[in-house]
């Protein structure tokens, strides 16, 4: 009973790891322009529509298989253009759902700003003529003599 009991357990152990390592690779582009989409407030069901919506707004979407399996390149690619620059060693990787929902949270206030509504724009700060950008109030005191 106790050798049963102790390979059942050896079962569902190996079980736990697998399922997670296997749905880790199931994100695919499409699931990835669905949530950006969305961040954006735009329509979007799934990664056509989303890719059309962001399309419609003004991002310049590379050429995407909407049904491969999401890596830190496609992220590194399609961060860029939506003006967030990354980085990967990696470009081959896969991106998981937990990274893509941290990626997405992360840079949602970067990601809601790119498109052709200018109210959506990033904003620069204003610059000043007079100081041409310096900044005020650093000067330097005299010494005073002995």
């Amino acid at each position: 009973m106790k050798r049963v009991i102790r390979i059942a357990l050896m079962a569902l152990i190996a079980v736990a790891v697998i399922v997670p390592a296997n749905a880790a690779g199931k994100v695919t582009v499409g699931d990835f322009l669905t949530q950006i989409a969305q961040v954006k407030n735009l329509p979007a069901t799934d990664g056509h529509s989303a890719a059309a919506s962001l399309k419609g707004a003004g991002v310049n979407l590379p050429s995407l298989d909407l049904t491969a399996t999401l890596n830190e390149g496609t992220v590194a690619q399609i961060a860029g253009v939506l003006g967030v620059n990354v980085t990967t060693n990696n470009p081959q990787a896969p991106f998981s759902q937990g990274q893509m929902n941290a990626f997405v949270s992360s840079f949602a206030s970067e990601i809601g700003g790119i498109g052709k509504d200018p109210v959506n724009q990033p904003m620069s700060p204003p610059f000043d003529p007079e100081t041409k950008g310096n900044k005020k109030g650093h000067h330097k005191s005299q010494p005073e003599p002995i």
